[in-house]
């Protein structure tokens, strides 16, 4: 993605020499700003560049573009991945869909993101992280936004085959707080997506700090939390509705978790026998008392 803006900007660049002043001055802000220029509406380029509607449009046309909004539409595509989500929401609305191909398109974008993990995730990063957790003496699960719920969800599937773990609450304590009574033997498992969260990348920087292993599922290589992280799990997590996309989150932890349950394939049938058994007994505790 990032390759092909760069080829954009490029081919826009090798045009300039033959663009009129104005038009040169509007290019050379679309290369400078690819995002601002994307996110901008004609009105407000009018007044950002000191220019006219009509210039915009010549220049679009230039570039070989039918016109303004054919350009605009290609520096999106280009840059959408790179957004947060509120802007992605808003090159999202900017797009007229029919109703009827909202279904089509959320399932399509969960189909590219998950094609996307496969090929980002790292095989051996993903070994070391099952490793990891089946050797901890406990899990903790950290993530704010939506992915307080990754957070969660993680920590029930773990428990579902096995492995004690526990969904860090963020309210009277913070987790850099509640990381104070853990041991090395312990690992956090920290979710950390656009926008990053301060607070989670403090308790991983914390976590590292004391010796505790830090597992960090994230979108980019580059984020922050990665270089306080001892295993680095890569997702894809395009969204185009109001969110991160958690789909090939979602994926990642049952790949986890399935490949746990397997390996610890007596213990996670003893704890599911064990959790069926308590439900049970529960219920008909509540239906002698009705």
């Amino acid at each position: 993605m990032q390759n092909n803006l760069k080829d954009l900007k490029k081919r826009i660049r090798s045009k300039i020499p033959y663009l009129t002043d104005s038009q040169k001055h509007i290019a050379n802000f679309i290369v400078e700003n690819p995002q601002k220029f994307a996110l901008s509406s004609v009105r407000e380029l009018e007044k950002e560049l000191h220019t006219s509607k009509s210039t915009i449009v010549r220049l679009a046309q230039s570039l070989g573009y039918n016109g303004f909004y054919e350009m605009k539409n290609a520096f999106l595509q280009k840059i959408r991945h790179e957004l947060e989500p509120l802007n992605r929401y808003r090159t999202f609305l900017s797009e007229p869909t029919a109703e009827s191909d909202y279904l089509k398109l959320i399932a399509e974008e969960s189909i590219n993101n998950i094609k996307s993990t496969l090929v980002l995730i790292d095989k051996e990063q993903l070994k070391k992280a099952i490793k990891l957790i089946e050797g901890a003496s406990h899990i903790y699960t950290i993530g704010l936004g939506i992915s307080t719920y990754l957070a969660e969800i993680a920590a029930y599937l773990l428990n579902r085959v096995s492995i004690k773990a526990n969904a860090m609450s963020y309210g009277g304590y913070t987790f850099a707080e509640q990381i104070i009574k853990l041991s090395r033997e312990d690992v956090i498992f920290a979710f950390s997506f656009l926008p990053y969260s301060e607070e989670t990348i403090d308790a991983a920087c914390y976590a590292n700090e004391r010796g505790i292993k830090v597992i960090s599922v994230t979108d980019k290589a580059t984020s922050q939390i990665v270089q306080y992280s001892d295993v680095v799990l890569q997702a894809a997590v395009d969204g185009i509705a109001i969110s991160n996309s958690i789909m090939s989150v979602l994926v990642v932890l049952y790949a986890i978790t399935g490949q746990i349950g397997y390996e610890l394939k007596n213990k996670t049938l003893q704890t599911i026998r064990s959790m069926e058994h308590v439900r049970k007994e529960h219920s008909k505790k509540k239906l002698k008392k009705l």
